[in-house]
């Protein structure tokens, strides 16, 4: 078997039965990535010593990409020194960025009513991903921000993403006709 077939076995092993899934009832940080347009969250939580994450779970309400983004996101983390886990957190946000660029510009038809006339290009795989990790770098956050005395139950981020025809933040309309969210 290569390597791609491996690494798509490893996938599938994730997508039918997710690892890590669930509350961690000891956690010492506790992290909400958000997607504002269709609220879908993750929600991580991570038992954490000064130096190392001992255990990791997530919890989600959106799609089985989610699930099994975080599966093999917190399969990679658990155990991990904490600075090794920021460090392959960033370099998947550097590979999530270059995804949001590859996107497609969309077609835009201004003989279409308004709300229609710009097409719909689908970021879902990408804003699983981002959920997942903007979810991880909460918890991170939640975990210094108690080491600063800042008590509070768990710490949220919306995840943020640029549109790659615009160069700006994505700004999502609703369509009066069809209720999807549009780029």
């Amino acid at each position: 078997m290569n390597e791609e077939e491996k690494l798509q076995v490893e996938i599938g092993r994730h997508y039918i039965q997710p690892e890590n899934y669930g509350l961690l009832d000891n956690a010492n940080a506790v992290g909400i990535g958000k997607e504002s347009a269709s609220q879908s969250h993750v929600i991580m939580y991570l038992q954490l010593n000064k130096t190392h994450i001992i255990d990791v779970k997530f919890s989600s309400n959106a799609t089985q990409d989610v699930n099994t983004l975080g599966s093999i996101f917190t399969e990679m983390i658990k155990g991990d020194e904490i600075e090794g886990a920021l460090k392959t957190a960033s370099l998947l946000e550097v590979e999530l960025e270059e995804a949001y660029k590859q996107l497609p510009q969309p077609k835009v038809n201004l003989s279409k009513p308004e709300g229609e006339q710009v097409e719909y290009i689908s970021t879902e795989y990408q804003d699983s991903a981002n959920m997942v990790l903007s979810a991880f770098r909460a918890a991170i956050r939640h975990y210094e921000r108690q080491n600063e005395g800042i008590k509070e139950p768990y710490f949220e981020t919306n995840i943020k993403k640029s549109c790659p025809y615009s160069g700006t933040d994505c700004h999502f309309m609703q369509s009066e006709s069809t209720k999807q969210a549009v780029i």
